[in-house]
């Protein structure tokens, strides 16, 4: 939890520093889908966010460049089963759980629609690391393991700037992220999710 403060302070320190001319920080609440090892997890997840900030590279603002920091939780319920182990029995139902952390630098080219730009559609990858927590939670008990790995988050949204001269608007999009992060005990060879956000920006154009 330390690690995912000091990566959110930092871009808050970052977007107050270059916050200028052609740029935009945004937050978004992120929704969801596991793709992987689905027989441990399979339930989508409406428990995540995501932070960014995002400059303009010249004038015409068809390139953009920029630091994305998310975080999601996802659970699925499972009914009592008996484990047996060498050291005896239990029987217990249980909840499985990945808390994940990532950060990416990425970068975004625009379709800007109409001359009065107030839509901008894009497309985008992000290229980082990610975190995650591994855990099995019974009774009191809890099992768990943290992992990093590699991740690679190709990206298609749409940025809707209200008014001219105000400064908020509307982010809209959908990612894949695909993930080298494995665990061998709880049997993820890779961790890959697709997911949608929705929120708000703030812009300085």
């Amino acid at each position: 939890m330390k690690k995912l403060q000091i990566l959110v302070l930092c871009l808050l320190a970052g977007t107050s520093v270059s916050m200028a001319q052609e740029s935009y920080f945004y937050f978004n609440w992120d929704l969801n889908q596991p793709l992987s090892n689905t027989g441990w997890i399979d339930k989508t997840s409406s428990r995540g966010a995501k932070v960014g900030f995002r400059k303009f590279i010249g004038d015409e603002r068809r390139i953009s460049a920029g630091l994305d920091v998310n975080w999601n939780y996802m659970q699925e319920y499972k009914p009592t089963e008996t484990f047996v182990s060498e050291s005896g029995a239990i029987t217990t139902d249980y909840f499985n759980n990945v808390f994940q952390v990532a950060a990416v630098a990425s970068g975004q080219y625009y379709f800007p629609l109409g001359k009065n730009e107030h839509f901008f559609p894009y497309a985008g990858l992000g290229l980082g690391a990610n975190r995650n927590n591994y855990s099995v939670s019974y009774n009191i008990y809890e099992d768990e393991e943290q992992h990093w790995g590699f991740v690679a988050r190709p990206e298609a949204g749409m940025l809707v700037r209200i008014g001219s001269r105000r400064k908020f608007g509307l982010m809209a999009a959908v990612h894949y992220d695909f993930s080298t992060n494995k665990s061998d005990n709880y049997r993820y060879k890779n961790y890959s999710t697709v997911g949608f956000q929705l929120g708000v920006m703030v812009t300085q154009w």
